[in-house]
């Protein structure tokens, strides 16, 4: 699988069909008391909590994967904040964790230069070439600028 991750400008705006997305709003203490941060850099912190990470990741259908979940629950019960890159088999995995919980709206991406919450997000679902000779994926947008893009597959 491919993946990237980027902060560039999408000049193609016109032909996008995008999707807006509700995100988390509310960095409320209490649903946030155990936490899990998704991506964090310079420009953003992405978070979700704890349940809705145990809930929505790939535990019970991939293999090897209850492992993983036991771990997540043994920590979460002596720290309050957990990092998703340490609860992955392979870390390209974090792309698509991050896109399901963008595509959801489960999470809360702070803004770190503006010092604000981001409320909405765009989506594109794109395909490109051919037949037997395409790939489709995600596209999310903070601001008009590309943040993530997924290959979610190719033929």
């Amino acid at each position: 699988m491919i993946f990237q991750i980027s902060a560039c400008n999408q000049d193609e705006e016109n032909d996008l069909n995008l999707v807006t997305i509700n995100l988390l709003t509310s960095d409320n203490p209490t649903f946030f008391e155990k936490t899990v941060i998704l991506f964090d850099d310079n420009d953003y912190l992405i978070k979700t909590n704890f349940d809705t990470f145990i809930n929505n990741y790939p535990f019970d259908i991939i293999y090897g994967y209850d492992d993983i979940k036991t771990q997540a629950i043994q920590d979460s019960n002596n720290q309050d904040v957990l990092l998703m890159t340490d609860y992955l088999k392979l870390p390209k995995y974090g792309t698509f964790i991050l896109a399901h919980h963008l595509e959801m709206g489960s999470c809360l991406i702070f803004d770190k230069k503006n010092n604000k919450i981001i409320s909405t997000i765009e989506m594109e679902v794109y395909m490109e070439g051919e037949p037997m000779m395409s790939t489709s994926g995600r596209r999310f947008y903070i601001n008009e600028d590309l943040f993530l893009e997924t290959v979610d597959m190719i033929s």
